[in-house]
């Protein structure tokens, strides 16, 4: 009987994360606009070192800054 091969799965790719991310985080910040909420996502999940990081911090109700 021959041996089995291990089938390795394919890690999500980086749409499919920020998709998942949106998702989640979306509902928390309504305000925000979706086009800025994607390119901070695709900034915080990109791997280290191939972009930049930002965190949303509230410095007010209803005002973000990152």
């Amino acid at each position: 009987m021959p041996a089995r091969r291990t089938v390795r799965r394919r890690p999500p790719s980086l749409a499919k994360q920020i998709e998942d991310a949106k998702k989640r985080v979306a509902p928390l910040l309504p305000d925000i606009d979706p086009a800025d909420l994607d390119l901070i996502l695709s900034s915080m999940l990109r791997p280290f070192g191939t972009g930049r990081r930002f965190f949303l911090r509230q410095v007010k109700p209803g005002v973000y800054v990152f």
